[in-house]
């Protein structure tokens, strides 16, 4: 990994900051970066830094990002965001980690709660709310991806009566630096940009460790406003649901689950959006299903 910018006199050299946001960052949209940017200044709480992690980017600006709590680390060949999220944490100053992305909005009082939830608690998520512009960014939301879309976290992932959910988004994740550790951190041989974090949950979860569900953690994301994107991100998705299934030897909660989160999404959808809610819900497993054949043929082709 090389240094891309270092910021002198920030809260790292000075031992202040008491929470490090990590953030993985490839080909960043100008306005997406200036807009996460914005939100972390508006903080309530002012003693964090900034990892951002440049996956070798053809085309990144991180002028924008003028605070002396930003660092920006820059890495010589592209890796993945699981490979960036462990070598944003490894450089972090703090015991604790927050996780999110560059097409990501805080709320302000987002990096307060979660700093004070990892008092007691090793890992802790919320909800993660689509900024819905368009009438298909709506519909895409109504999926409740990513992170609970427009119908809640607690829609989409099962969170029981103590407030402890089985899984979590990497873009709105909170953890103790020693939970991060102990779990094994992001798998770094996950080959597409999603997954990761389901794998990482689930080995947390099996191995004893509980995930705190908060919903005062909020996360703003960006839609997915076209259908060519949708139709990419969906593939995406199949290809790391086969990566998943390898990973994880009982995938048959997680085909319920998703019965449940599509009905629910059925339900929040209404009758104005209802057809065309169940239109995406066709057209996701029929392409999550393609990008899952296609994987495992691959990967059939380089294991033969």
């Amino acid at each position: 990994m090389l240094v891309y910018t270092v910021f002198l006199n920030s809260p790292l050299e000075q031992g202040m900051a008491s929470i490090s946001v990590v953030i993985p960052s490839y080909n960043p949209l100008p306005q997406h970066l200036e807009t996460l940017y914005g939100s972390l200044l508006a903080q309530t709480m002012g003693d964090f830094e900034v990892v951002v992690v440049d996956d070798a980017s053809e085309r990144a600006d991180y002028s924008v990002l003028q605070d002396p709590r930003f660092r920006v680390l820059r890495r010589d060949r592209r890796s993945g965001p699981a490979v960036c999220r462990n070598a944003g944490a490894a450089e972090a100053a703090c015991d604790r980690l927050f996780f999110t992305d560059t097409d990501c909005e805080l709320t302000s009082e987002t990096l307060e709660i979660v700093r004070r939830t990892l008092e007691t608690e090793g890992t802790c998520t919320g909800d993660t709310i689509t900024r819905v512009r368009t009438a298909f960014g709506r519909a895409a939301a109504l999926l409740g991806f990513p992170g609970g879309g427009i119908i809640g976290f607690d829609r989409v992932w099962r969170v029981d009566a103590d407030g402890y959910a089985r899984s979590f988004s990497s873009c709105n994740l909170g953890m103790r630096r020693e939970t991060f550790e102990a779990t094994g951190r992001f798998d770094e041989s996950f080959p597409v940009p999603g997954g990761e974090d389901t794998v990482l949950a689930r080995r947390m979860v099996d191995g004893g460790m509980k995930i705190r569900y908060v919903p005062g953690q909020v996360v703003y994301h960006v839609e997915k406003n076209d259908l060519r994107g949708f139709i990419r991100w969906q593939i995406t998705r199949g290809r790391g649901n086969y990566h998943i299934k390898r990973r994880v030897p009982n995938v048959g909660g997680y085909l319920r689950l998703r019965v449940w989160t599509f009905s629910n999404s059925l339900k929040a959808a209404g009758p104005l959006y209802a057809l065309p809610v169940l239109a995406l819900i066709t057209l996701s497993v029929t392409l999550q299903t393609w990008g899952f054949w296609l994987e495992s043929r691959k990967q059939g082709e380089h294991h033969g």
